[in-house]
């Protein structure tokens, strides 16, 4: 196994090995993985929603670049399967509450809109080419072991952070507003789950719908 970024990180773990990539430098991308003759790709390179209203038009680049030269590793048989998170912000406000499986899909921001054309862009290569891509939509993901930025449902994570430094925390969000959550261990669970499972199983490629939990800022507190 190993794992890759921009930057390499200060520290690593001795049992992970690390390279530097830029997902975007597509030939770099690709030697990588002949190097190292990669089977399962799990493609995590993104800006996160609250970031991306920052910088839109180059979150669009960085979210739906990274893909894209994902997909074609998987075209040209470089990998066998490829990993893609989706998320939730691919709904939108007339998505109903309790999200079936096949929704109205009309996202507001520019992450969730990349979101949306992301999931069709892996129906289309597995549709088209054969790929086999895989893809959940993820709520928001709590965890202890690093620090979250620049998603929607940073909150929750930075409010129990705080508590523990008995700092004072102002939430974004009124008091009384709804987010569906996952503890991190969980997701990775099910990512793998659905990575190991008989392609001949899987009925969908766009993206499964994923849940666990749901509650406000007032619960949290």
């Amino acid at each position: 196994m190993i794992c890759t970024d921009v930057k390499l990180p200060p520290k690593t773990l001795g049992v992970i090995h690390h390279e530097a990539v830029d997902v975007h430098n597509k030939e770099h991308l690709f030697d990588v993985l002949r190097k190292y003759k990669i089977t399962d790709f799990y493609t995590l390179a993104a800006l996160l929603s609250a970031t991306g209203e920052r910088y839109p038009l180059y979150t669009n680049q960085m979210n739906m670049g990274s893909l894209i030269n994902s997909l074609e590793a998987g075209r040209l048989g470089l990998v066998e399967k490829i990993f893609w998170p989706s998320s939730i912000a691919a709904f939108g406000s007339t998505t109903p509450k309790r999200s079936p499986q096949f929704a109205v899909q009309e996202p507001t921001t520019v992450y969730g809109i990349n979101k949306k054309a992301g999931e069709l862009w892996c129906n289309y290569y597995h549709k088209r080419y054969g790929v086999d891509v895989r893809s959940v939509r993820y709520p928001g993901l709590m965890g202890w072991r690093s620090t979250p930025g620049g998603g929607t449902t940073d909150y929750a994570p930075h409010m129990i952070q705080a508590a523990v430094m008995g700092e004072q925390y102002s939430c974004y969000l009124e008091d009384n507003t709804y987010l569906s959550m996952m503890y991190m261990e969980d997701a990775i669970n099910a990512t793998i789950k659905l990575m190991n499972a008989d392609p001949k199983k899987l009925t969908i490629r766009t993206s499964y719908n994923i849940q666990a939990m749901k509650f406000t800022p007032a619960e949290l507190v």
